[in-house]
């Protein structure tokens, strides 16, 4: 029995799939507390948890030399299916974010969270001799096609985490301060035309009520009060599945999936929420130890890279939900409902299971 466990966690991290099982579990245990044991919803993700691992295990075999050299591909692959998303996609709530794999529906944003940081990387790795400018110029021009090809979806929290990952490539390959300086100032000189020209009316509304919920809420600010009071109302311990008055009586909306963390602390209150943030903390903690550990400067800069993707979408949700950034619909990395998500973080951490395997495989 030993040895087959031994031989099953040869190619993973030991740490890292434990605190990642536990997650979704527990997020599958949410699930159903959300919208019953008994719903479509509930077997689709145990579905997802059971064919993410397998994805999750054959993914951390994978050599990443072989990705990088195909990092063009896969970067052109990726815009392929968000153009192909724009003409053909399904439309939901006024966005086109779906493509209908007639098992389930991928979120086409998903997949350019994988392959634009491996294909930047590559850039920066083989070009970086040549002029840093232009390595910069590249990264920040591959990175906006991707972000307007999804923002006018509309999506405008995803659209954010990719032009993201642009800056924070750019920064942690050694950005100097008068550019970063730079950046910040053309950011800010580009709000008020975004805010003009660019953003819809309920994007912007969704903001204002980030100060002042209660100026219209029953329309833009309905998500957030109603999400507001499931978090309170758990109190320390939570309240009784069967008292769960936001999630049973239908006040909380998207409970399965962007909301569920409300779910979470409204049955599990305060301390409920106390030790889901510590398993948080352990996976993070965990997935930076790998990253800093790994030998070559671009396998550490992409495993560093998807961490913090991670930490970011973690936090945003978190901060969404409780009323302190505006609602752009990021769900809860492991937690929350949908296959394109679940898979896309556990192939993110398969890559990190691969670049620490290349790392021993290299010490050897």
């Amino acid at each position: 029995m030993n040895n087959l466990l031994n031989n099953t966690f040869k190619y993973v991290d030991k740490q890292l799939t434990i605190y990642l099982f536990i997650l979704m579990i527990f997020g599958l245990y949410l699930i159903g507390e959300a919208v019953g044991f008994d719903s479509n919803f509930f077997y689709k993700q145990l579905i997802f948890i059971i064919a993410g691992l397998f994805i999750y295990y054959i993914v951390s075999l994978i050599n990443l030399s072989i990705l990088y050299r195909f990092s063009f591909l896969l970067y052109l692959i990726s815009i392929f299916l968000l153009i192909l998303t724009f003409f053909f996609g399904n439309e939901v709530n006024g966005s086109k974010r779906w493509l209908n794999l007639i098992f389930f529906k991928f979120q086409t944003s998903e997949l350019i969270k994988i392959t634009l940081p491996i294909f930047l990387i590559f850039i920066v790795e083989n070009y970086k001799k040549k002029s840093e400018t232009a390595v910069e110029f590249f990264i920040l021009g591959f990175t906006l096609i991707p972000f307007i090809l999804i923002f006018i979806q509309p999506d405008l929290g995803s659209s954010l985490i990719i032009l993201f990952i642009g800056l924070i490539i750019i920064f942690l390959n050694g950005l100097n301060k008068y550019k970063i300086i730079s950046v910040l100032i053309l950011i800010l000189a580009a709000i008020p035309y975004a805010w003009v020209n660019l953003l819809k009316d309920y994007q912007k509304s969704r903001i204002l009520n980030l100060f002042d919920p209660f100026s219209n809420p029953l329309e833009s600010g309905y998500h957030s009060i109603q999400s507001s009071i499931a978090i309170g109302s758990g109190g320390l311990f939570g309240k009784n599945s069967e008292y769960g008055t936001q999630t049973d009586l239908l006040f909380l909306p998207e409970t399965h999936t962007d909301f569920i963390f409300a779910v979470l602390a409204e049955n599990f209150g305060f301390l409920g929420s106390l030790i889901y943030f510590i398993i948080s903390f352990l996976l993070i903690s965990r997935l930076i130890k790998i990253a800093l550990d790994l030998h070559l400067h671009f396998n550490r800069l992409l495993a560093v890279t998807y961490v913090i993707i991670f930490i970011v979408c973690f936090l945003i949700n978190i901060a969404m939900v409780s009323g302190l950034f505006p609602i752009v619909g990021i769900p809860l990395p492991l937690i929350s409902y949908g296959g394109s998500s679940l898979f896309i973080y556990l192939i993110i951490f398969g890559l990190i299971n691969a670049l620490q395997n290349r790392k021993t495989l290299i010490a050897n």
